[in-house]
Parts: structure tokens; C-alpha cells; sequence
């Protein structure tokens, strides 16, 4: 399972019988998930680029990532690489907010 924006690594460890992937842009957060967790591999990763095999997941989790970047098609294409490395019936869980922007809601 990819936790992709894993910060911290907060989730990296909920479950030990899970193989789990963290990445994230930030070095000093993937510093810290190192730090934190023994058993995940974490690397330093930009989500719109994620450097991993297509369908090489059978998750994906990418909670309060989404909503960081600027444009809905920035948007889209963190999405779009999500999917791309799920494997066909994976599941994947994203969750955002919209704490940024004035309505508090993505525009439509």
C-alpha cells in the first residue's frame, strides 16, 4: 500500500501486516517517517511524478495532500498518477479540505 504525501508518517504503521510505501516532497518529513516508523519505505517524491510501477499497489491512501496544489488540473494530475499505480480492483482513499481557500469549498 502507498501512502502517497505520507508526512510525518503518521499512517505508515496502522496496520504491521501491511507492507506500506511512504512518499512525500518534503526531505525533512520523510526525515521524520524514517525516524518514526521501522518496516515502510519512505522516499522524497513529487506526487505529480510518483516514480513507482503502474498497478504496482493494491492501495493508495493520500489524506490532506490534494487540496496543497494550486489548480484543478494539478489536482487531477495527482489523482490521475494515484490511479496509475493502483492495481486493477485496488482501493484507494483521498481525503481533502479546502482550510486555503476562501469559500472553503473547490470550485465547480
Amino acid at each position: 500500500m502507498a501512502d502517497v504525501g505520507c508526512g510525518n508518517g503518521k499512517y505508515l504503521a496502522v496496520n504491521p501486516n501491511i507492507q506500506m510505501i511512504g512518499t512525500d516532497r518534503s526531505f525533512n518529513l520523510i526525515g521524520c517517517a524514517r525516524d518514526k516508523i521501522t518496516g515502510a519505505q519512505t522516499f522524497v517524491a513529487d506526487s505529480l511524478q510518483l516514480p513507482m510501477r503502474s498497478q504496482s499497489c493494491d492501495g493508495v491512501i493520500s489524506i490532506a495532500v490534494v487540496h496543497h496544489f494550486s489548480t484543478d488540473s494539478l489536482r487531477v494530475q495527482a489523482l490521475s498518477e494515484m490511479y496509475r499505480i493502483l492495481k486493477p480492483g485496488g482501493k484507494m482513499f483521498v481525503l481533502v479540505w479546502a482550510y486555503e481557500q476562501e469559500n472553503r469549498k473547490f470550485a465547480t
